[in-house]
């Protein structure tokens, strides 16, 4: 048990006095941040490819259809209704451009 302790206590983060004897050195700064950068890097891809299977196989974000939906069909009125509104507006704007306003240089 001793040796347990003490196997403990020689596992250290600082080194020099410093947390992994960051700002020791510039390249070990350098080093510090690669890892942590690779190792982050590392963890979003597991991450990602842990979710993507989660999905393919359907455990997770299913939709369950409802037993008592219905379909829902096209409302052939509506949809007259909805051509002729635009019908008429492309009419109106047709007739506002043919109609020459008069307009008076403002320059004169």
């Amino acid at each position: 048990m001793g040796n347990l302790k003490t196997s403990f206590r020689k596992l250290s983060l600082k080194v020099d006095g410093r947390f992994l004897g960051f700002g020791t050195s510039p390249e070990a700064d350098w080093k510090i941040i690669f890892i942590s950068a690779l190792l982050l890097a590392v963890l979003v891809i597991v991450l990602s490819v842990f979710i993507f299977i989660k999905i393919d196989k359907g455990e997770i974000f299913v939709v369950e259809k409802l037993v008592g939906e219905k379909k829902n069909t096209l409302d052939l009125n509506v949809l007259r209704e909805t051509v002729s509104y635009y019908q008429n507006k492309a009419l109106e704007f047709e007739s506002i451009k043919n109609t020459k306003t008069p307009s008076v240089d403002p320059s004169l």
